[in-house]
């Protein structure tokens, strides 16, 4: 028996557009993340940061501002 040689077409395409899809969403996702980061972020060392708590005030000040 001789082997045959055929042809069989295949079709490639078809997890195109569901692999064109997720792309889209990493990139949206690491773009919403890197903005984000970028309004949010402030350096530990940050002059402008609000990371130490305000004194309390005397309580003779408290009632001096009350009034």
């Amino acid at each position: 028996m001789e082997p045959t040689i055929r042809r069989i077409e295949a079709n490639f395409s078809q997890g195109w557009p569901v692999a064109i899809f997720i792309t889209l969403l990493v990139v949206a996702a690491f773009v919403t993340a890197g903005t984000i980061h970028k309004k949010t972020y402030r350096h530990p060392r940050d002059v402008t940061g609000e990371y130490r708590k305000e004194k309390p005030a005397a309580a003779g000040e408290a009632a001096e501002k009350a009034h």
